[in-house]
Protein backbone atom coordinates (compact mmCIF):
# COMPACT_ATOMS: atom_id res chain seq x y z
CA UNK A 1 0.00 0.00 0.00
CA UNK A 2 2.81 2.01 -0.11
CA UNK A 3 1.94 3.37 -3.50
CA UNK A 4 -2.07 4.62 -2.16
CA UNK A 5 -0.33 6.26 0.80
CA UNK A 6 2.12 8.24 -1.23
CA UNK A 7 -0.54 9.61 -3.68
CA UNK A 8 -3.11 10.10 -0.61
CA UNK A 9 -0.51 12.62 0.92
CA UNK A 10 -0.34 14.72 -2.02
CA UNK A 11 -4.34 14.52 -2.96
CA UNK A 12 -5.86 14.41 0.78
CA UNK A 13 -7.57 17.83 0.44
CA UNK A 14 -8.82 17.50 -3.21
CA UNK A 15 -12.26 16.63 -4.26
CA UNK A 16 -10.80 13.94 -6.61
CA UNK A 17 -9.92 11.53 -3.98
CA UNK A 18 -12.86 11.43 -2.21
CA UNK A 19 -14.49 11.20 -5.45
CA UNK A 20 -12.68 8.30 -6.53
CA UNK A 21 -13.47 7.01 -3.29
CA UNK A 22 -17.49 7.30 -3.48
CA UNK A 23 -16.96 5.60 -6.91
CA UNK A 24 -15.02 2.85 -5.58
CA UNK A 25 -17.16 1.93 -2.72
CA UNK A 26 -20.46 3.12 -4.18
CA UNK A 27 -20.56 1.60 -7.77
CA UNK A 28 -21.25 -2.48 -8.05
CA UNK A 29 -20.58 -4.59 -11.04
CA UNK A 30 -24.06 -6.77 -10.87
CA UNK A 31 -24.77 -9.79 -12.99
CA UNK A 32 -27.02 -9.42 -16.47
CA UNK A 33 -24.36 -5.96 -17.22
CA UNK A 34 -26.43 -4.39 -14.75
CA UNK A 35 -24.18 -0.95 -13.18
CA UNK A 36 -25.68 -0.55 -9.54
CA UNK A 37 -25.17 2.79 -7.76
CA UNK A 38 -27.66 3.42 -4.44
CA UNK A 39 -28.03 6.90 -5.79
CA UNK A 40 -29.43 6.24 -9.01
CA UNK A 41 -31.25 3.98 -10.83
CA UNK A 42 -29.32 0.85 -12.21
CA UNK A 43 -28.24 0.49 -15.40
CA UNK A 44 -29.42 -2.40 -17.23
CA UNK A 45 -30.64 -3.69 -21.15
CA UNK A 46 -34.00 -4.78 -21.44
CA UNK A 47 -34.65 -8.32 -20.55
CA UNK A 48 -35.00 -9.40 -24.31
CA UNK A 49 -31.46 -7.46 -25.09
CA UNK A 50 -29.63 -9.70 -22.25
CA UNK A 51 -30.15 -13.31 -23.91
CA UNK A 52 -28.86 -11.82 -27.04
CA UNK A 53 -25.40 -10.26 -25.29
CA UNK A 54 -25.28 -13.43 -23.03
CA UNK A 55 -24.62 -15.43 -26.44
CA UNK A 56 -21.93 -13.42 -27.42
CA UNK A 57 -18.49 -14.58 -27.03
CA UNK A 58 -16.85 -13.86 -23.52
CA UNK A 59 -14.23 -11.32 -25.08
CA UNK A 60 -17.30 -9.40 -26.73
CA UNK A 61 -19.37 -9.48 -23.42
CA UNK A 62 -16.66 -8.16 -21.04
CA UNK A 63 -16.30 -5.35 -24.06
CA UNK A 64 -19.54 -4.34 -23.36
CA UNK A 65 -19.33 -4.24 -19.93
CA UNK A 66 -16.22 -2.15 -20.35
CA UNK A 67 -18.55 0.27 -22.67
CA UNK A 68 -22.01 0.18 -19.98
CA UNK A 69 -18.99 1.07 -17.10
CA UNK A 70 -17.19 3.55 -18.44
CA UNK A 71 -20.62 5.38 -19.78
CA UNK A 72 -22.14 5.61 -16.42
CA UNK A 73 -18.99 6.74 -14.87
CA UNK A 74 -18.34 9.03 -17.33
CA UNK A 75 -22.06 10.51 -17.07
CA UNK A 76 -22.49 10.25 -13.61
CA UNK A 77 -19.53 12.00 -12.35
CA UNK A 78 -17.57 12.95 -15.30
CA UNK A 79 -20.14 15.66 -16.72
CA UNK A 80 -23.22 14.59 -15.11
CA UNK A 81 -25.32 14.34 -18.10
CA UNK A 82 -26.87 11.48 -16.44
CA UNK A 83 -27.32 12.74 -12.73
CA UNK A 84 -31.04 13.91 -14.41
CA UNK A 85 -31.60 10.64 -16.38
CA UNK A 86 -30.84 8.22 -13.70
CA UNK A 87 -32.29 9.91 -10.68
CA UNK A 88 -34.22 7.68 -8.85
CA UNK A 89 -36.96 10.25 -8.49
CA UNK A 90 -37.79 10.18 -11.82
CA UNK A 91 -40.38 8.04 -13.62
CA UNK A 92 -38.89 7.90 -17.31
CA UNK A 93 -36.36 9.78 -19.84
CA UNK A 94 -39.67 10.14 -22.13
CA UNK A 95 -40.08 13.68 -21.51
CA UNK A 96 -36.57 14.87 -22.18
CA UNK A 97 -36.34 12.75 -25.51
CA UNK A 98 -39.88 14.03 -26.54
CA UNK A 99 -38.34 17.73 -27.39
CA UNK A 100 -36.34 16.12 -30.07
CA UNK A 101 -39.76 15.61 -31.90
CA UNK A 102 -41.16 19.02 -31.63
CA UNK A 103 -41.94 21.33 -34.46
CA UNK A 104 -39.01 23.25 -33.48
CA UNK A 105 -36.05 20.61 -34.22
CA UNK A 106 -34.74 18.35 -37.36
CA UNK A 107 -33.22 15.83 -36.99
CA UNK A 108 -32.67 16.13 -33.34
CA UNK A 109 -31.19 19.63 -33.67
CA UNK A 110 -33.20 22.48 -32.65
CA UNK A 111 -33.09 24.73 -35.28
CA UNK A 112 -33.73 28.25 -33.41
CA UNK A 113 -31.41 27.76 -31.01
CA UNK A 114 -28.39 26.41 -33.60
CA UNK A 115 -29.31 29.44 -35.68
CA UNK A 116 -28.65 32.12 -32.78
CA UNK A 117 -25.28 29.94 -32.23
CA UNK A 118 -24.47 30.56 -36.06
CA UNK A 119 -25.65 34.26 -35.95
CA UNK A 120 -23.24 34.80 -33.09
CA UNK A 121 -20.09 32.72 -34.94
CA UNK A 122 -18.19 35.82 -36.66
CA UNK A 123 -15.80 33.75 -38.43
CA UNK A 124 -15.79 33.74 -42.47
CA UNK A 125 -14.22 30.63 -42.83
CA UNK A 126 -10.96 29.73 -43.73
CA UNK A 127 -8.77 27.53 -46.11
CA UNK A 128 -8.45 23.60 -45.66
CA UNK A 129 -4.81 22.41 -47.37
CA UNK A 130 -4.71 19.03 -49.03
CA UNK A 131 -7.15 18.70 -51.63
CA UNK A 132 -5.57 17.22 -55.13
CA UNK A 133 -6.66 18.88 -58.52
CA UNK A 134 -9.00 16.10 -60.59
CA UNK A 135 -9.66 17.66 -63.57
CA UNK A 136 -11.35 21.05 -64.75
CA UNK A 137 -15.18 21.08 -66.12
CA UNK A 138 -16.30 22.97 -69.24
CA UNK A 139 -17.78 25.95 -66.89
CA UNK A 140 -14.58 26.66 -65.19
CA UNK A 141 -15.10 24.41 -61.82
CA UNK A 142 -12.49 22.18 -60.63
CA UNK A 143 -13.06 18.67 -59.23
CA UNK A 144 -11.46 18.40 -55.79
CA UNK A 145 -10.74 15.38 -53.47
CA UNK A 146 -9.81 14.72 -50.15
CA UNK A 147 -9.66 11.59 -48.42
CA UNK A 148 -12.97 9.91 -49.96
CA UNK A 149 -14.76 13.29 -50.17
CA UNK A 150 -14.63 14.87 -54.23
CA UNK A 151 -15.94 18.08 -54.35
CA UNK A 152 -16.79 20.61 -57.41
CA UNK A 153 -15.30 24.26 -56.47
CA UNK A 154 -15.42 27.60 -58.11
CA UNK A 155 -12.28 28.67 -58.19
CA UNK A 156 -12.77 33.03 -57.84
CA UNK A 157 -14.43 31.82 -54.45
CA UNK A 158 -12.77 28.65 -53.39
CA UNK A 159 -8.74 29.20 -54.15
CA UNK A 160 -6.71 31.95 -52.46
CA UNK A 161 -6.11 34.69 -54.68
CA UNK A 162 -2.13 33.74 -55.52
CA UNK A 163 -3.08 30.51 -55.81
CA UNK A 164 -1.84 28.75 -59.05
CA UNK A 165 -2.72 25.09 -59.90
CA UNK A 166 -2.01 22.38 -62.50
CA UNK A 167 -3.42 18.75 -62.88
CA UNK A 168 -3.36 16.70 -59.75
CA UNK A 169 -1.71 19.07 -57.32
CA UNK A 170 -2.53 19.54 -54.08
CA UNK A 171 -4.21 23.18 -53.10
CA UNK A 172 -6.02 24.85 -50.20
CA UNK A 173 -9.83 25.73 -50.50
CA UNK A 174 -11.80 27.78 -48.79
CA UNK A 175 -14.11 26.20 -45.91
CA UNK A 176 -17.21 27.04 -43.98
CA UNK A 177 -16.50 28.90 -40.72
CA UNK A 178 -18.76 26.00 -38.85
CA UNK A 179 -18.86 22.21 -38.73
CA UNK A 180 -21.45 19.69 -36.92
CA UNK A 181 -20.16 17.39 -34.15
CA UNK A 182 -22.22 14.78 -32.21
CA UNK A 183 -24.71 17.27 -30.72
CA UNK A 184 -22.24 20.19 -30.85
CA UNK A 185 -22.31 23.07 -33.44
CA UNK A 186 -18.26 24.26 -33.55
CA UNK A 187 -17.32 27.47 -34.94
CA UNK A 188 -13.96 27.32 -36.82
CA UNK A 189 -11.68 30.01 -36.08
CA UNK A 190 -10.30 31.63 -39.65
CA UNK A 191 -6.87 30.70 -39.04
CA UNK A 192 -8.16 26.80 -39.13
CA UNK A 193 -8.67 24.51 -36.82
CA UNK A 194 -6.74 24.36 -33.84
CA UNK A 195 -3.28 22.55 -34.65
CA UNK A 196 -4.09 18.80 -33.36
CA UNK A 197 -2.82 17.73 -36.58
CA UNK A 198 0.43 19.44 -36.18
CA UNK A 199 3.26 16.65 -35.76
CA UNK A 200 5.86 19.40 -33.91
CA UNK A 201 6.84 18.03 -31.05
CA UNK A 202 6.01 21.11 -28.67
CA UNK A 203 2.68 21.01 -30.62
CA UNK A 204 -0.23 19.71 -27.49
CA UNK A 205 -4.08 20.51 -28.15
CA UNK A 206 -5.77 21.71 -24.79
CA UNK A 207 -9.17 22.03 -23.94
CA UNK A 208 -11.25 24.75 -22.31
CA UNK A 209 -14.19 23.76 -20.65
CA UNK A 210 -17.86 25.66 -20.69
CA UNK A 211 -20.16 25.43 -18.33
CA UNK A 212 -22.66 27.92 -19.35
CA UNK A 213 -26.52 28.59 -19.78
CA UNK A 214 -27.69 28.35 -23.51
CA UNK A 215 -27.89 32.33 -23.12
CA UNK A 216 -24.24 32.14 -22.00
CA UNK A 217 -23.21 30.02 -25.09
CA UNK A 218 -24.83 32.55 -27.75
CA UNK A 219 -22.68 35.05 -26.19
CA UNK A 220 -19.68 33.39 -25.60
CA UNK A 221 -19.55 32.49 -29.31
CA UNK A 222 -19.72 35.75 -30.19
CA UNK A 223 -16.75 37.35 -27.84
CA UNK A 224 -14.45 34.22 -28.52
CA UNK A 225 -14.76 34.20 -32.27
CA UNK A 226 -14.52 37.94 -32.73
CA UNK A 227 -11.86 38.44 -30.46
CA UNK A 228 -9.65 34.75 -31.49
CA UNK A 229 -10.34 35.85 -35.38
CA UNK A 230 -9.28 39.19 -35.01
CA UNK A 231 -5.75 37.91 -33.29
CA UNK A 232 -5.83 34.93 -35.73
CA UNK A 233 -5.05 32.38 -33.89
CA UNK A 234 -6.25 28.52 -34.72
CA UNK A 235 -9.36 27.41 -32.56
CA UNK A 236 -12.59 25.69 -32.49
CA UNK A 237 -15.20 26.43 -30.12
CA UNK A 238 -18.18 24.37 -30.20
CA UNK A 239 -21.19 24.23 -27.92
CA UNK A 240 -24.56 22.14 -27.72
CA UNK A 241 -27.40 23.05 -30.21
CA UNK A 242 -29.89 21.78 -28.20
CA UNK A 243 -30.64 23.78 -25.26
CA UNK A 244 -32.86 20.69 -23.04
CA UNK A 245 -29.02 19.26 -23.07
CA UNK A 246 -27.79 21.93 -20.80
CA UNK A 247 -27.63 19.90 -17.84
CA UNK A 248 -24.21 18.77 -18.07
CA UNK A 249 -20.63 20.71 -17.17
CA UNK A 250 -19.48 20.55 -20.97
CA UNK A 251 -22.23 22.51 -22.28
CA UNK A 252 -19.23 24.21 -24.74
CA UNK A 253 -15.85 23.49 -25.49
CA UNK A 254 -13.02 25.62 -26.73
CA UNK A 255 -9.90 23.92 -28.11
CA UNK A 256 -6.10 25.56 -29.06
CA UNK A 257 -2.73 24.82 -29.00
CA UNK A 258 -0.85 25.24 -25.66
CA UNK A 259 1.30 27.52 -27.09
CA UNK A 260 -1.39 30.17 -26.94
CA UNK A 261 -2.64 29.83 -23.57
CA UNK A 262 -1.09 33.29 -22.28
CA UNK A 263 -3.50 35.39 -24.84
CA UNK A 264 -6.53 33.06 -24.20
CA UNK A 265 -5.35 33.62 -20.78
CA UNK A 266 -6.90 37.66 -21.22
CA UNK A 267 -9.34 36.61 -23.82
CA UNK A 268 -10.97 34.36 -20.86
CA UNK A 269 -10.41 36.89 -18.29
CA UNK A 270 -12.02 39.43 -19.29
CA UNK A 271 -15.22 37.53 -21.19
CA UNK A 272 -15.61 35.88 -18.08
CA UNK A 273 -15.94 38.66 -15.96
CA UNK A 274 -18.37 40.13 -18.65
CA UNK A 275 -20.50 37.16 -18.75
CA UNK A 276 -20.12 35.53 -15.12
CA UNK A 277 -24.09 35.69 -14.82
CA UNK A 278 -24.16 32.79 -17.38
CA UNK A 279 -21.52 30.51 -15.53
CA UNK A 280 -22.35 27.70 -13.26
CA UNK A 281 -20.41 26.37 -10.43
CA UNK A 282 -19.83 22.75 -11.65
CA UNK A 283 -16.99 21.62 -13.28
CA UNK A 284 -15.87 18.46 -14.67
CA UNK A 285 -13.92 15.57 -12.84
CA UNK A 286 -10.44 15.34 -13.48
CA UNK A 287 -9.92 19.04 -14.79
CA UNK A 288 -8.26 22.37 -13.66
CA UNK A 289 -10.22 24.83 -12.35
CA UNK A 290 -9.62 28.06 -13.67
CA UNK A 291 -12.84 29.74 -12.95
CA UNK A 292 -16.50 28.52 -11.50
CA UNK A 293 -17.81 26.95 -14.10
CA UNK A 294 -14.54 27.37 -16.16
CA UNK A 295 -11.95 24.25 -16.45
CA UNK A 296 -8.76 22.81 -18.70
CA UNK A 297 -7.04 19.88 -19.83
CA UNK A 298 -5.09 18.85 -22.18
CA UNK A 299 -5.63 16.41 -25.30
CA UNK A 300 -4.74 13.01 -23.97
CA UNK A 301 -1.08 11.81 -26.19
CA UNK A 302 -2.16 7.90 -24.70
CA UNK A 303 -5.48 7.06 -25.78
CA UNK A 304 -6.81 3.34 -25.63
CA UNK A 305 -8.58 3.85 -28.61
CA UNK A 306 -7.77 6.39 -31.65
CA UNK A 307 -10.72 8.78 -31.16
CA UNK A 308 -11.07 8.83 -27.74
CA UNK A 309 -11.96 12.33 -25.22
CA UNK A 310 -10.13 13.54 -22.49
CA UNK A 311 -13.14 12.62 -20.03
CA UNK A 312 -13.09 8.99 -21.61
CA UNK A 313 -10.13 8.26 -21.60
CA UNK A 314 -9.36 9.07 -17.71
CA UNK A 315 -12.44 7.02 -17.08
CA UNK A 316 -11.39 4.70 -18.90
CA UNK A 317 -8.72 4.25 -16.84
CA UNK A 318 -11.00 4.11 -13.89
CA UNK A 319 -13.02 1.74 -16.02
CA UNK A 320 -10.21 -0.88 -16.19
CA UNK A 321 -9.16 -0.49 -12.46
CA UNK A 322 -13.15 -1.70 -11.62
CA UNK A 323 -12.68 -4.28 -14.07
CA UNK A 324 -9.46 -5.41 -12.45
CA UNK A 325 -10.63 -5.82 -9.18
CA UNK A 326 -14.11 -7.38 -10.05
CA UNK A 327 -11.57 -10.22 -12.01
CA UNK A 328 -9.59 -10.44 -8.85
CA UNK A 329 -12.73 -11.10 -7.01
CA UNK A 330 -11.80 -8.57 -4.44
CA UNK A 331 -14.14 -6.07 -4.76
CA UNK A 332 -13.48 -3.94 -1.84
CA UNK A 333 -12.70 -0.18 -1.32
CA UNK A 334 -9.28 -0.86 -0.65
CA UNK A 335 -8.46 -2.71 -3.45
CA UNK A 336 -10.36 -0.96 -6.11
CA UNK A 337 -8.32 2.20 -4.79
CA UNK A 338 -5.18 1.08 -5.00
CA UNK A 339 -5.96 -0.65 -8.31
CA UNK A 340 -6.64 3.27 -9.56
CA UNK A 341 -3.65 4.64 -8.40
CA UNK A 342 -2.00 1.99 -9.52
CA UNK A 343 -3.64 2.73 -13.24
CA UNK A 344 -2.72 5.83 -13.26
CA UNK A 345 0.42 5.08 -12.25
CA UNK A 346 1.50 3.04 -15.11
CA UNK A 347 0.26 5.63 -17.67
CA UNK A 348 2.31 8.43 -16.10
CA UNK A 349 -0.74 10.47 -15.16
CA UNK A 350 -0.26 12.17 -11.70
CA UNK A 351 -3.30 12.32 -9.63
CA UNK A 352 -2.73 15.71 -7.97
CA UNK A 353 -2.42 17.05 -11.58
CA UNK A 354 -4.76 14.45 -13.60
CA UNK A 355 -5.63 17.26 -16.33
CA UNK A 356 -1.70 17.09 -17.74
CA UNK A 357 -0.27 14.43 -20.00
CA UNK A 358 3.08 12.71 -18.90
CA UNK A 359 5.87 14.65 -18.07
CA UNK A 360 3.92 18.19 -19.18
CA UNK A 361 4.56 21.21 -17.24
CA UNK A 362 1.47 23.09 -16.06
CA UNK A 363 1.71 26.64 -17.35
CA UNK A 364 -2.33 26.83 -17.01
CA UNK A 365 -2.77 29.89 -14.18
CA UNK A 366 -6.21 30.39 -13.10
CA UNK A 367 -8.09 33.24 -14.07
CA UNK A 368 -7.33 36.19 -11.76
CA UNK A 369 -10.74 37.50 -10.65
Amino acid sequence: MQLLNSYTSHISSQPLLATLEDIASKVEIQSRFCIYHPDYKPLKLPDEAISRFERLPLNLQHKFLNFQLCNFLYSIYYNGAGRTILAINTEDTHSKNSQNLENNTFMGVDEDFYNQLHLSNKGEGYFETGWQVLGEKSNGNLVVKKDELTLQIEPKRHLQNTQKWALNDLVAIKMPPNLVQNGFYMAVGNAGLSNHTDTAIDSQLVRVYFNVSPEGAVAVMGSLTCQLNTMFIPFTFKALYNPSDYDRYDTAVLYFDKSNYPIIWQVLRSLYVKYKPHFREQMLLFTKFLAPGLALAEEPNNKFIAKESFGLNRCQIVTRSLLEAWQQGDESTKNRMALIIKQFALRGIELHCPYLNSNSQDVYTPLKL
